[in-house]
């Protein structure tokens, strides 16, 4: 535990300030939030999808920052040099991740909280959903990040792979707005059970996924990333 947590801060030290994690992960979900609340002022359904996309945004920037860094300068092979498993390297990446993510998405959260028309439902519920949709994004980011071979193309990717989820997920219109055959892509979408679980903690109703459901796919989804981000990095080095 003590490699795990000495690992956090060394990349809370080195990455926080990194430009790919304060313009992709802070800058863009900050301001894609603001247009929302300029546009439309009542935004209590958009909530949810806002939070979602920050805590998106906030995670897979930042660990995709520090890990784009590692694999360009070979400093993973410094890493693996200490004693210490890959398994514990990639759970320290997807903590911070998470940290980050929570940071921004909280932040997010305080602030179209000002906007909302009615009050938030569930704390506890808001709080344990925001909590495993950012462990989810940030353990997909690693994943990203090291599934792809060459490291400068590991950021064009994940635009490919997020801007798309903020349309599939119902964060920006519900899924039942679109047609019965579309349904089955916004259920291979990972946001869109971050989505219906913040949904159902801040508006006291969900779209198509019931907030159990959520939660298990969250937490299936995390450790899936995770087994699959420890045998990318066993494969790279």
């Amino acid at each position: 535990m003590m490699k795990v947590y000495a690992i956090i801060v060394k990349e809370l030290k080195e990455y926080m300030l990194k430009p790919g994690a304060i313009s992709w992960g802070l800058i863009f979900p900050l301001v894609f939030s603001l247009a929302f609340i300029a546009r439309f002022g009542d935004i209590d359904h958009l909530v949810p999808g806002l939070v979602s996309i920050s805590a998106l945004f906030g995670t897979t920037s930042f660990v995709s920052s520090s890990i784009i860094f590692e694999r360009r300068l070979r400093t993973f092979e410094r890493l693996l040099l200490s004693p210490v498993s890959y398994g514990e390297i990639i759970v320290a990446k997807i903590l911070v991740g998470t940290i980050f993510g929570l940071m921004v998405s909280t932040v997010t959260l305080l602030l179209v909280l000002h906007f909302m028309t009615y009050p938030l439902w569930s704390v506890s519920v808001t709080t344990l959903n925001l909590l495993l949709s950012n462990l989810t994004f940030a353990a997909m980011g690693v994943y990203i990040s090291l599934a792809i071979f060459n490291p400068i193309n590991v950021m064009t990717w994940l635009n490919i792979i997020r801007l798309p989820m903020m349309f599939t997920s119902g964060a920006i219109a519900s899924l039942t707005l679109f047609p019965r055959w579309f349904l089955p892509i916004g259920l291979v979408t990972p946001m869109t059970y971050s989505v219906d679980g913040l949904r159902y903690g801040i508006l006291y109703y969900y779209d198509v996924v019931p907030p159990l459901a959520s939660a298990l796919t969250m937490i299936f989804m995390t450790l899936l990333f995770t087994l699959l981000s420890i045998r990318s990095l066993r494969r790279l080095y």
